[in-house]
């Protein structure tokens, strides 16, 4: 039996500011990138379901809640992958964002061992805002850019695009997310266009055992936010890690404001795994703790010529 070789942890780091990256937090997305990179469309043989939920400052009254869920599938025959992707950010009181967009990717077997994936989606963003069930310190607020005096609901187009190439060891990937959407101040209805890179190694020093480090950049103009990870895997079925965010911007990596812890386990298919937030140095002033649950099944299917390099052959 080979050991399992398992997609790249992305973590989505934001903040809600202006110039600030406006995707969701989520520290749990190895299993499932699409949201991100349209090119992770079909990145299983299975028909794949993904569903994570996180609850951001979780001892502060109406915090933000996010949740993701992703649904893709892949057909050999033309060899494309098919998904959907529908996010929710509840930014607080009265201010939620709703993502849902199709996606489509085409995968290239380069060789026997090297696979190249294209690809794109393309739905809506919906946003709402009714400043009436805010609370205020100071009222003058109300009317300023940052705080509109009037109830706001937004359709607008929403599209990314993504390429990754990976091998059983080794996979790179980069995307563009909100094409449509490049403003130059960001606000908590426009999220701004973003760019990820990454890359995920895989080592095997047993048949038990696969250790997985991952490199994220995300950068949004004025805006990079780094993710270092490593994630372990035993036996095929339970997996921990941890992830460190520096604070880059500051230049000091080692005042990092945020560690997150992660554990989780598989048996048939079934995947259930939670993730633990650590706020550190200043974000410690804010809140200390976020929780993050992620749930997700495979169904599988006749076995294809091709295997993805989210899993091995046995």
């Amino acid at each position: 039996m080979k050991t399992r070789f398992l997609a790249i942890c992305v973590a989505l780091f934001s903040t809600i500011s202006a110039f600030a990256q406006r995707d969701l937090m989520l520290s749990q997305q190895f299993f499932s990138r699409l949201n991100f990179n349209p090119a992770a469309t079909g990145n299983s043989d299975d028909v794949d379901f993904f569903l994570i939920g996180r609850w951001q400052w979780a001892d502060f009254e109406d915090s933000p809640k996010d949740g993701v869920f992703n649904v893709s599938n892949y057909i050999e025959s033309i060899r494309s992958g098919f998904g959907l992707s529908a996010s929710y950010d509840d930014l607080g009181i009265a201010n939620h964002t709703f993502i849902c967009k199709p996606a489509y990717a085409y995968h290239i077997n380069l060789n026997e061992s090297m696979l190249l994936s294209m690809g794109l989606s393309f739905g809506f963003l919906y946003h709402s805002w009714d400043p009436s069930d805010h609370r205020l310190i100071d009222p003058q607020e109300v009317g300023l850019e940052s705080f509109p005096a009037d109830p706001e609901k937004k359709f607008r187009p929403d599209m990314d695009f993504g390429m990754e190439l990976a091998t059983p060891k080794l996979m790179f990937g980069a995307s563009i997310v909100h094409i449509l959407n490049n403003e130059e101040k960001v606000t908590t209805s426009v999220p701004g266009r973003q760019f990820y890179l990454y890359t995920r190694a895989t080592l095997s020093p047993s048949d038990f055992l696969a250790i997985c480090p991952a490199f994220v950049l995300m950068h949004r103009n004025k805006v990079s936010k780094v993710e270092l990870n490593v994630q372990a895997f035993f036996n095929r079925m339970i997996w921990g890690g941890v992830t460190y965010r520096p604070d880059v911007g500051s230049g000091a990596w080692f005042s990092s404001n945020e560690v997150t812890f992660t554990i989780g386990m598989e048996r048939n298919r079934l995947r259930f795994g939670y993730a633990f937030n650590l706020g550190l140095g200043e974000v410690a002033k804010l809140s200390k703790q976020s929780h993050e649950v992620l749930i997700s099944y495979r169904i599988p299917k006749k076995k294809a010529k091709y295997q993805r390099f989210l899993e091995d052959e046995e």
